[in-house]
């Protein structure tokens, strides 16, 4: 059974949540793809590699949370280098070319289509100050298959990886918390998704 779209789910660090029974558990996800060309055939190229490895090195323990409609993961803030992630007419235009990148597995259990937009994500920052998504414009065609910089709509019964970089932060300054609010086709309101990092 659903659970009503306006109910606070949260998953938190100190709290982790546990798998509801009854719902199937997500498989594990891996980000080591998330790079531009990579054949699956051979060995990562050095800088498929360089990525895969600034992925992996802020990756969390990750946190799920499950509505009942939808199973949300937050693999992980780490900071990345985008020039390589951005479309190649704004790598000029970066003023800095390392962000703190949210890297989400979401996995639609429901029965109606979910849109998962990334301007709906914002971020708490160590300093208590919220912060939202950056302008900075990631390039699908560099982030690996089944990832999206953006928006998706998400199937029933289908999963999607999404990346969200975060606006630029004051020096010193890192995440604590994710906020996401998503949308179920045909229904008025939103779910609040809350991670305290």
């Amino acid at each position: 059974m659903d659970r009503p779209v306006d109910q606070l789910d949260v998953a938190d660090r100190q709290a982790p949540t546990t798998p509801q029974t009854g719902t199937s558990i997500s498989k594990p996800v891996s980000w080591r793809d998330l790079s531009a060309n990579i054949n699956h055939t051979t060995e990562l190229t050095a800088a498929d590699q360089r990525l895969a490895d600034q992925i992996q090195d802020g990756l969390i323990e990750p946190l799920t949370t499950d509505t009942g409609a939808l199973i949300a993961t937050l693999i992980g803030v780490p900071q990345l280098k985008v020039d390589d992630l951005v479309y190649p007419h704004q790598r000029d235009r970066l003023e800095e070319s390392t962000r703190f990148c949210a890297l989400f597995d979401v996995e639609n259990t429901g029965n109606v289509p979910i849109n998962w937009t990334s301007t709906q994500t914002k971020f708490i920052g160590t300093d208590d100050y919220t912060y939202k998504r950056s302008y900075v414009s990631l390039d699908p065609a560099n982030l690996g298959p089944g990832c999206h910089p953006s928006h998706v709509e998400i199937e029933p019964k289908c999963r999607a990886r999404v990346i969200t970089p975060v606006e630029k932060l004051p020096s010193g300054v890192g995440v604590s918390q994710v906020v996401h609010r998503v949308r179920f086709h045909g229904q008025r309101g939103s779910q609040r998704l809350a991670y305290s990092l």
